[in-house]
């Protein structure tokens, strides 16, 4: 069945000097891997620039029943990156980004609302000047929407210890990363109030939150390992001005 959809590049993988499989994130079709020529002329219908991790997608391609592997035929920029790539830091955020998306939605249904937010964080990304320092922060958390274990926010006296396993707070306390100690759970509690975007975190609890976070992701999401670029977003973020 041929289809037109819009999408975003996860991963890339060579299979020759023209040959690609792809995995795309598309918002009516879902998570789906692809095969495709590319070619650098200006008459190839699939460019390599267009293959690049992240880019925006319009395509046309060509859905087989009871196949894991389908056909792109067709695939333009709808969105043109224009600061990500001259910028360490955003370029660093984009890494991390696309390294939890290929962890978290690889099985992934169609879920438009799942391709806008992407969507919208990768454009904010872009065309924010300094209001994307905490970006990678925000994407975690309001990705457990969307992927389903959002933590609930019952903190109180009677349940002062955050569970991640249950993501929720609780009377119990746990060690680490099953769960939070009292301090680390009020911490998460305001966390969970704000709008992470706009607030000014130390980088000491800027780390905290990341290893918070992605402790909570490898609880609920089977295989989710190591995110090898979080170090790289470490350094870069390590400066007095981050």
């Amino acid at each position: 069945m041929r289809v037109s959809d819009k999408a975003i590049v996860l991963q890339s993988i060579k299979l020759g000097d023209q040959k690609v499989i792809l995995k795309l994130y598309s918002q009516h079709n879902g998570f789906l891997s692809v095969t495709t020529s590319v070619g650098k002329r200006e008459t190839a219908k699939i460019k390599s620039s267009s293959i690049l991790p992240l880019t925006l997608l319009d395509v046309e391609m060509v859905i087989k029943q009871n196949k894991e592997i389908h056909q792109l035929n067709e695939a333009s920029c709808y969105y043109v990156y224009n600061t990500i790539h001259d910028s360490l830091s955003k370029l660093s955020i984009a890494q991390f980004l696309n390294e939890v998306l290929i962890k978290s939605i690889k099985e992934q249904g169609p879920n438009p609302h799942l391709f806008k937010y992407i969507e919208t964080c990768m454009k904010f990304l872009n065309d924010s000047t300094d209001e994307f320092i905490n970006l990678h922060i925000y994407f975690l958390i309001e990705l457990t929407k969307y992927l389903g274990f959002e933590p609930q926010d019952n903190h109180n006296q009677q349940n002062p210890f955050f569970d991640c396993r249950e993501g929720r707070f609780s009377s119990m306390s746990l060690s680490f990363p099953l769960g939070l100690d009292k301090e680390q759970s009020l911490f998460f509690a305001n966390f969970l109030k704000m709008n992470s975007l706009k607030v000014k975190f130390s980088n000491i609890q800027r780390q905290l939150l990341l290893e918070i976070l992605l402790a909570y992701y490898r609880l609920h999401i089977p295989g989710f390992n190591e995110v090898r670029s979080l170090e790289v977003l470490k350094e870069i973020f390590s400066s007095p001005k981050a």
